[in-house]
């Protein structure tokens, strides 16, 4: 049993440095997970989001919503990145599949029923 209590100690000592580490290394960290899963670095992100007047590549608010911070869009065919969104905005094209034929009817669809609501008014 004090075997099982000394693993345990030692493992939740090993849980709180890398926590500890993680947290005095945020920028080190991201640049990390921004190159593992998107093949740029923490400065190409904030050059990219410096381009983008720190603001949402599609509907423009200087707000990321959402947990964390602006969220990097991708192709998730070929990998490539697109530019920063908020989280709405990302969302939004990810319940839509990514798929330009898809948001085209919800545009006309949105397009359409203002028209008749506009008529009936």
């Amino acid at each position: 049993m004090s075997e099982n209590k000394n693993y345990d100690a030692k493992k939740e000592r090993k849980k709180n440095r890398s926590r500890l580490w993680n947290r005095l290394n945020k920028n080190h960290r991201r640049s990390q997970q921004l190159t593992k899963k998107y093949g740029i670095t923490l400065e190409d992100y904030e050059v990219m989001l410096e381009s983008q007047n720190h603001t949402c590549k599609i509907c423009a608010t200087d707000k990321p919503l959402g947990v964390g911070t602006w969220k990097v869009d991708h192709c998730h065919t070929t990998g490539k990145v697109r530019g920063l969104l908020c989280n709405n905005c990302n969302l939004g094209l990810g319940n839509f599949k990514d798929n330009p034929a898809v948001l085209a009817s919800a545009i006309k669809y949105l397009n359409d029923s203002a028209e008749t609501t506009n008529e009936s008014l």
